[in-house]
């Protein structure tokens, strides 16, 4: 019976053929003939970002089942902090400091590196690093190495609570990925729904400058580019009004185009018309 049902696949992202970590594309080489088939069966692919389905070789021999719907949240989900969570959040921030936040594995292809080598060029302000992963050893030298223990904390992943007390209170997030391996960017919405701006790595066919609208909701960089990741951050950092400004057309866009609902409805149609 099953075999008879319509198929619909939810791409997240493709198998990429990373410059920095090549066992993905020698162990893709057995991946893909059952990848295909999949796609071959399918009776429609949604992909989160028109960007990301432009540039996946993947899906290039089914781009006419393809169909863009982006992810979402519901901004009255997202979990509330405690006054205890705030005031934690303020103990981690300290004062007279721009505050600058980045969530993510600790892994190869979120440039974490790079951000940690912008921030020696910056002034007065706090990096926060959230997350846990292999790359913590490495970066934790990276911090001593360049003298900035006093001005970047690689924090562990916390709760959602915390983490949304240090979103509601950050200046930006930036999240600096160096690979189209970071399809989306799922905690840019989450930044965007707090009304935050941002700055991003505009990496060639990923998602993140299509989340992002350059000189809109946030600022975008080259990947990689740890000259102009200082810079953006400084400039961003000591203009309160720009931040203000993208902040809030951020959150003007996740509730048009990214809350919950619009997305459910985009789905529930797709779904009715496969059935």
């Amino acid at each position: 019976l099953a075999r008879h049902l319509p198929v619909i696949v939810h791409w997240h992202s493709d198998v990429v053929a990373s410059l920095y970590d090549r066992r993905l594309a020698a162990a893709y080489r057995f991946y893909r003939p059952l990848e295909q088939r999949l796609l071959r069966r399918s009776a429609a692919v949604v992909v989160t970002s028109p960007p990301y389905m432009a540039s996946s070789s993947a899906l290039t021999p089914w781009r006419d089942r393809c169909f863009v719907i982006p992810l979402g949240l519901d901004r009255d989900e997202l979990p509330r902090p405690t006054a205890a969570d705030r005031a934690t959040a303020e103990t981690i921030w300290g004062s007279g400091r721009g505050r600058v936040l980045t969530v993510g594995r600790l892994t190869y292809y979120k440039g974490h590196e790079c951000l940690i080598q912008a921030a020696a060029d910056l002034a007065d302000f706090k990096l926060v690093l959230v997350g846990e992963g292999e790359l913590r050893p490495r970066l934790e030298r990276l911090i001593a190495k360049k003298r900035l223990s006093a001005k970047v904390l690689l924090a562990n992943a916390c709760s959602g609570p915390l983490l949304h007390a240090l979103l509601g209170s950050c200046d930006c997030l930036c999240l600096p990925s160096i690979e189209r391996t970071e399809a989306f960017g799922l905690v840019l919405l989450e930044a965007m729904a707090h009304g935050k701006a941002v700055v991003a790595s505009d990496v060639p066919g990923s998602g993140i400058s299509w989340v992002v609208e350059a000189g809109r909701t946030g600022l975008l960089v080259p990947p990689g580019d740890v000259t102009a990741l200082s810079a953006t951050l400084q400039r961003l950092l000591g203009d309160a009004d720009l931040r203000a400004r993208l902040g809030a057309r951020a959150k003007a866009r996740f509730e048009q185009q990214f809350s919950i609902a619009t997305v459910a409805d985009e789905l529930l149609s797709l779904y009715e018309k496969v059935v």
